[in-house]
């Protein structure tokens, strides 16, 4: 007797994806006029990026599944691209591997160029930069189409410019769109803080369309900060003997970095991604004490990658600061109704590779509250024991 497929007639979403920006995107949409003045994919030596008037401006992205299905680890990203499995950037070959996995249609997130639009906010030309956003929005809407609603990229907003935000938001929510994927910090790249009048243009279109507002891991970083993590993870540590008084004290950096410098490149990916999962505690915990869900009570956000085995644990801290900090009458009047309430009904979260979570902690972290994903195609995705996991 054939043993029975736990997953047959089941549709599964995989609420976290990347889609790898194809070698052609932007200079085969560019008009004549602009086409040397949009990213253009190079490889040099054997390694592929992206190229913005003649300098590196992006990588291509974690992708650690090379030609043939096959998933290389130890590393972060194959290349050159030519290596890489067609499923991470083309609509056909990304639909045949959600079939190999069980999964029925998928949520993506953009890979190289950021999971934010930062890395186009750092582009300095305004005419250049509303291009290349443009493009690949329109890029992400032809991916939705062409796979009949299997899959669904969540496409990037120009918040630099509030107009043209919410102009953006219209037109691609039009074409089918279903949400977008934002900075969780803004501020860091000297915009206002997302609670700020500012934003309430595209707060009122959020609450008014049902879009999905995404906060994914590493969307607050900058295209600076990310494009120097991104290369230091390649770069071996020099380690010494031991410091002389004479080399101390040591400058203190800007931001410290979320490893140590004996450790070589593997050792600090490891290191970085096991704590960029918790990087979304700051945005979570801002939104459950702000007053953003009493002006916008329709809003649905998204912790896009950032798992679940942490969440009962900030939900009960929320709750017993709550009550131990907040006590003055017009902190108790800032927001209507308590953190957890506002978690319970407004945000979701999602786990792929934990086990501990999903089996101990669901109820805790709210059954309607929790998404899957396989994070196809990064160093943690799934691939290839979807199915079994």
């Amino acid at each position: 007797m054939a043993e029975h497929d736990p997953l047959e007639g089941i549709k599964i979403i995989d609420c976290d994806a990347h889609f790898t920006e194809p070698p052609e995107l932007w200079t085969s949409r560019a008009p004549a006029a602009m086409r040397d003045k949009v990213p253009v994919q190079k490889t040099v030596d054997g390694r592929t990026a992206w190229y913005l008037d003649g300098e590196i401006w992006a990588s291509t992205g974690g992708n650690t599944i090379q030609t043939g299905h096959e998933k290389i680890l130890g590393s972060h990203v194959v290349q050159p691209f030519d290596a890489i499995d067609t499923s991470a950037w083309a609509v056909k070959e990304r639909l045949e591997l959600c079939d190999e996995m069980g999964i029925h249609g998928q949520i993506l997130y953009p890979n190289g160029v950021g999971f934010a639009s930062n890395h186009i906010f750092a582009i300095e030309d305004l005419v250049q930069r509303r291009a290349v956003l443009e493009i690949y929005n329109d890029f992400f809407v032809d991916v939705q189409h062409e796979s009949s609603q299997r899959l669904y990229p969540q496409a990037m907003l120009p918040i630099w410019d509030m107009e043209f935000t919410v102009a953006e938001m219209t037109r691609l929510l039009d074409k089918g769109i279903t949400g977008f994927t934002l900075s969780d910090k803004p501020e860091m790249d000297g915009l206002p803080e997302l609670w700020e009048p500012y934003y309430a243009p595209m707060w009122d279109l959020f609450n008014e369309s049902g879009a999905v507002a995404n906060f994914h891991i590493g969307a607050g970083m900058s295209r600076a900060e990310m494009e120097t993590i991104r290369g230091a993870r390649f770069q071996q540590a020099h380690v010494g003997g031991e410091a002389g008084p004479e080399e101390l004290p040591r400058p203190i950096p800007a931001a410290p970095k979320t490893w140590w410098g004996e450790f070589d490149h593997q050792r600090r990916l490891a290191i970085h991604a096991t704590q960029m999962y918790m990087s979304n505690v700051r945005i979570i915990v801002n939104l459950c004490m702000s007053d953003l869900f009493d002006r916008y009570p329709n809003l649905k956000i998204v912790s896009a990658e950032s798992g679940i085995g942490w969440i009962p644990f900030i939900l009960e801290a929320l709750e017993y600061q709550y009550d131990e900090m907040i006590t003055e009458p017009h902190e108790v009047a800032h927001s209507a109704r308590r953190p957890r309430e506002y978690f319970d009904d407004h945000i979701w979260v999602m786990f792929w590779f934990e086990t501990s979570g999903p089996a101990k902690l669901i109820d805790d972290v709210g059954v309607n509250n929790v998404l899957v994903e396989t994070d196809v195609p990064h160093p943690t995705c799934l691939f290839p024991s979807t199915r079994e996991h």
